[in-house]
């Protein structure tokens, strides 16, 4: 057995030790350096609207070497989501209220239903309804027979339905057709004249005829005053048809009107004071119609040879067709015949 120096066993001694330091080093190194990478991963995970978990795999382990290995450590990363333009809230506008004004509206009847109305039946209400509708109409001919079959109802009913239709109804042509349907049927007795005075005036002459032709009617002072003040009327047909209507409502008493329209400067007018007073054989007309034997417009010498022949029994042979020396020959006897006559005839002061 061979026994070592001390000095030997101290160096020895000092080699392990030496060695053993440097091992601990590089254990304490190696653990350190795996701690760092752990701690501070390689690479950062990119930003994300959830949340990621991010796991750190540790360093290889050399398998010469025991190495205490820890676990995982998981790093949580909560990623903010990107900031977005903030739009604020819009307050509503308020909301405008507009208040309608309030119109007073007419009745009318198809709109209400045909209420206040007496009906044998739902079938005539139905009826009417559709009568109704046809006055509103564009065409003529349908107006015509809508009022036709509406004067087909009883008199009380076709008055009302009329009546209502008038207190709504703007179109001229309308009103007119409507008041001379309504003319044909009313009662004297039961319908107050006012429905037609109120259009007498009318600026429209189409319906201040058919008002004035639904007066004369009534047959009261009344009337008779309304009618002789239209003679005066700016149109002609106006005084033509009012001259006729108060010659045969009224007879002799409007024969005043009717020499004094042989003078109209209408020849349509004067044409019906022709054969008005020749009618009536108005003595008072006689020199007024010679005078219109020379009228420029044929009608009306036609209508005064007519009408003198009639009140004074006498023909000169006055003919529209013959020559101009023909009628100043006729017209010249008619002349000498009325010097010699007039004083037979009682004269009227116009």
């Amino acid at each position: 057995m061979t026994i070592k120096s001390p000095l030997k066993l101290q160096n020895g001694l000092a080699r392990l030790l030496g060695a053993s330091i440097k091992g601990v080093e590089k254990e304490f190194s190696y653990m350190f350096k795996a701690r760092k990478n752990a701690a501070c991963p390689a690479a950062t995970p990119k930003p994300a609207a959830i949340i990621k978990e991010a796991a750190v795999t540790p360093a290889p382990v050399v398998a010469t070497k025991p190495v205490m290995v820890e676990k995982p450590v998981i790093i949580k990363v909560v990623v903010a989501p990107e900031p977005s333009a903030r739009v604020e809230p819009v307050a509503p506008a308020p909301e405008k209220i507009v208040v309608a004004p309030v119109v007073e509206k007419k009745p009318v009847s198809v709109d209400r239903g045909m209420q206040g109305f007496e009906f044998k039946n739902k079938a005539e209400q139905l009826e009417v309804e559709i009568y109704t509708r046809d006055l509103r109409s564009s065409s003529r001919p349908t107006r015509a027979q809508a009022l036709g079959e509406i004067k087909k109802l009883s008199r009380p009913l076709a008055t009302a339905i009329l009546m209502d239709q008038l207190s709504f109804e703007q179109d001229t042509l309308h009103i007119a057709e409507i008041i001379n349907a309504l003319a044909t049927i009313c009662d004297v007795a039961s319908t107050p004249k006012d429905i037609f005075k109120k259009y007498a005036a009318h600026p429209d002459a189409g319906i201040r005829l058919s008002a004035l032709r639904a007066i004369s009617k009534y047959h009261d002072e009344e009337t008779f005053d309304i009618l002789t003040g239209c003679m005066k009327d700016k149109d002609a047909e106006v005084r033509r048809q009012m001259l006729n209507c108060l010659c045969w409502t009224f007879g002799e008493r409007c024969l005043i009107y009717a020499v004094n329209a042989l003078h109209d400067h209408h020849a349509g007018v004067r044409k019906v004071a022709c054969q008005i007073t020749g009618a009536l054989k108005a003595k008072a007309a006689v020199s007024g119609l010679i005078s219109l034997l020379s009228d420029a417009d044929k009608e009306v010498q036609s209508a005064a040879s007519a009408a003198l022949k009639k009140i004074s029994g006498e023909d000169f042979g006055f003919k529209v067709t013959g020559t101009d020396k023909e009628k100043g020959t006729a017209i010249e006897d008619w002349r000498f015949w009325w010097r010699d006559n007039q004083a037979k005839f009682t004269r009227v002061k116009a």
